[in-house]
């Protein structure tokens, strides 16, 4: 199963001719996604619409570069996946800005802290504005480059 996330459209951007309704990958990694399947097969979809779509291109940014992270830092030793970056950001930025930690949880008398979610069901528009200026400067520094070079490497398709 992928998860692509696509735009409906009713026009092609490209001759802005009308086709009727159609969904169109809304950005490089959900049109390369798509490259999995073939041309005219059918495929299954549950459908999820999203009313902000800058909050949709601010997640895209993060997952983008927490992948990027992890394969700068990944070496024949040690792999890092996007799933460990995210974890060590979400932990770091919790404790510069409790308000952020959504819950403890206690296993066998341990109290651990939970990470946020970053999804748009559990985290709200201006939690996540909160979020990201918090996140990019920890990402940064874990491969030893400014938070603008960070983000300026996620405009140069890096």
């Amino acid at each position: 199963m992928r998860e692509i996330f696509c735009q409906i459209r009713d026009t092609c951007p490209i001759c802005k001719q009308g086709f009727g309704i159609f969904y169109l990958p809304f950005q490089d990694q959900d049109r390369e996604a798509s490259k999995e399947f073939k041309l005219f097969q059918v495929v299954k979809t549950r459908i999820f619409g999203f009313k902000k779509e800058r909050s949709l291109r601010q997640l895209g940014l993060y997952w983008n570069r927490c992948t990027h992270v992890a394969e700068l830092l990944s070496d024949h030793e040690n792999q890092y996946t996007k799933e460990d970056i995210d974890f060590e950001v979400k932990v770091k930025v919790a404790k510069k800005s409790p308000s952020l930690i959504k819950r403890f949880k206690s296993v066998d008398g341990i109290v651990y802290m939970e990470p946020i979610s970053i999804a748009f069901v559990n985290m709200q528009h201006l939690e996540a504005c909160r979020f990201f200026p918090l996140a990019w400067p920890v990402m940064a520094k874990m491969i030893n480059v400014s938070e603008e070079e960070l983000l300026t490497m996620a405009k140069k398709g890096e």
